[in-house]
């Protein structure tokens, strides 16, 4: 799969961070936030981990906060995250088909992230969201 470079307009959806200890990196920015980001949905893995933006109450706009050194996501097709500013070099109404072959192929079902890298290769990152909130309250139950 190819990737071009588009004006990066898009909302960001989703932050990711790479490289070890990618979800304590997380844990600890979000933690330093206003208390809206400890609630916001995350999935992470080994050597990664990503938050969510979602709408609060009384907003319009989904909130996700600004991570340094996270690279920005949106959604590009329904549970597919790219990079902001990057879209698959591809006509629009082949974009599904292609992700469908992809998730075949790699076994990968959305929603997850594609990122490009520099070498042409793409990383996938199978997300399966948990809520902290939820988490917390399940911790207190039991």
């Amino acid at each position: 799969m190819r990737w071009i470079n588009i004006d990066p307009i898009q909302a960001v959806d989703a932050l990711l961070l790479t490289g070890e200890g990618a979800a304590d990196r997380l844990e600890t920015a979000l933690s330093q936030k206003p208390s809206f980001a400890r609630t916001l949905p995350r999935a992470q893995g080994e050597g990664w981990a990503a938050v969510f933006a979602r709408t609060l109450p009384g907003e319009r706009e989904a909130m996700i906060p600004s991570i340094g050194g996270a690279l920005p996501l949106y959604e590009a097709e329904r549970g597919w995250y790219f990079p902001v500013g990057l879209q698959l070099d591809a006509p629009a109404d082949m974009v599904p088909e292609l992700l469908q072959y992809l998730a075949e192929e790699a076994d990968l079902r959305p929603p997850a992230i594609l990122a490009p890298r520099d070498d042409g290769r793409i990383d996938a990152y199978p997300v399966r969201l948990f809520h902290p909130s939820e988490q917390a309250a399940g911790a207190m139950a039991g």
